[in-house]
């Protein structure tokens, strides 16, 4: 996943960074075997996740160096572990969960987001078939509306050429709608807008940025921020201008990008995020995210787990009565 990797890692730290910064590291005759980056706060070690990113764990080359690497974590003995957005199917929940029961530490698992995703090795007439007559029929009349309007096309950029003025262009179409009103864009908040022209910059050096534009003649209706690695198309951020909100510019787009997706012969497309009522229309698959928290067995990892688990209030109690 290169969301463990240390151009992102690097990034996201720079960005919301808080506390100390620990990078535990299994080496094996002087090799990488496995990472994990935590971040230490008052005796508790935090995965270096948020809602921006789309998934977390263990960079290991095998499971068992995730597992020994989990082990080494948990032995020295933090008050609590936190990891978030883990997916079952990835190295870190399972190594982790494992070494913190062994160890005694008290254990709350939950799904914190589904992700939606599409299978794109099942071909593309099967897949477009399946979205329903009535869908497919509003995009073909959307489509007509725009293109009695000008040249409408896609275009696909992988930001080696004129990348500063690529991202000014998206992230303004990105704020354009709903995200901007709400101040959840990425240009609504200087950190965002640092980390993702920085991880810009560094997936394009890789080769797997994908900047995605709906052009009516040379105007941008609709934007994409994308990653594609190891056979999947991963779908970051999106856009589209609301002026043009009754012609779907966003659906159209998508529905172009899903099928490039298929044609390419990418194994799958991931809308990432949470199971939003836009993202159903396309997919009806997802990949449950968790989030794991381990309480030490020691009284303040007690407090600790109360705090979870029975709230806050309680917890606030439990500590008065300590003091008492």
């Amino acid at each position: 996943m290169p969301w463990l990797r240390p151009g992102w890692a690097e990034a996201w730290w720079e960005a919301w960074g808080a506390g100390d910064l620990e990078l535990h590291v299994l080496r094996d005759g002087g090799r990488l075997a496995a990472l994990l980056p935590l971040a230490r706060h008052r005796g508790a070690l935090t995965g270096i996740a948020n809602w921006h990113t789309p998934s977390f764990g263990i960079l290991a080359r095998d499971a068992d160096a995730a597992a020994e690497l989990a082990r080494a974590v948990v032995a020295r003995r933090p008050r609590r572990v936190a990891l978030a957005f883990l997916l079952p199917e990835r190295r870190g929940l399972a190594e982790v969960r494992d070494a913190a029961a062994a160890a005694g530490y008290r254990l709350i698992v939950r799904t914190v987001e589904r992700s939606p995703h599409v299978d794109t090795r099942t071909g593309w007439e099967a897949y477009e078939r399946s979205l329903g007559r009535k869908l497919l029929s509003e995009l073909r009349r959307r489509r007509r509306r725009l293109e009695e309007r000008g040249e409408l096309r896609l275009e696909v950029l992988d930001g080696t050429d004129r990348l500063a003025e690529l991202l000014e262009e998206g992230f303004g179409v990105e704020a354009a709608a709903w995200k901007g009103a709400r101040g959840t864009a990425i240009a609504s908040d200087p950190p965002t807008r640092r980390f993702y022209e920085r991880i810009a910059g560094w997936f394009a050096g890789r080769g797997a940025l994908r900047l995605a534009f709906l052009r009516l003649d040379e105007r941008a209706l609709a934007f994409d921020f994308a990653v594609e690695e190891d056979g999947v198309h991963y779908l970051l951020k999106t856009g589209y201008e609301p002026e043009f909100r009754n012609f779907a510019p966003g659906m159209l787009l998508r529905h172009e990008m899903i099928r490039r997706a298929f044609e390419d012969g990418l194994a799958s497309y991931e809308f990432l995020g949470a199971d939003e009522p836009w993202k159903l229309e396309w997919a009806s698959t997802f990949r449950d995210l968790k989030v794991l928290q381990a309480f030490s067995p020691r009284p303040t990892g007690s407090v600790d787990w109360l705090a979870w688990a029975a709230g806050r209030p309680a917890a606030k109690r439990v500590l008065t009565l300590a003091r008492r």
